[in-house]
């Protein structure tokens, strides 16, 4: 099954027109997740406020992923 990750913040959005094939919509909510995980731990924190969306092939919005600041353990 095809899904598209979008990128989207208040006011702008960034289109995955290709897509991706994932064998359910779990796994493609679990790469998802991992690609929200991944720009909640870049470095200059480009991401905060944004989100990650997995759409259907029919454009339904399945899922919605927020990327946020990640903030480290106590030591």
């Amino acid at each position: 099954m095809r899904f598209f990750l979008d990128y989207t913040t208040q006011g702008q959005s960034l289109y995955d027109y290709q897509g991706d094939e994932f064998l359910s919509s779990k796994d493609a909510f679990e790469f998802a997740e991992a690609t929200a995980q991944a720009l909640k731990n870049s470095l200059k924190g480009d991401w905060t406020g944004w989100s990650v969306e997995v759409r259907n092939a029919e454009g339904r919005k399945l899922f919605t992923l927020p990327v946020d600041v990640a903030t480290p353990l106590a030591a």
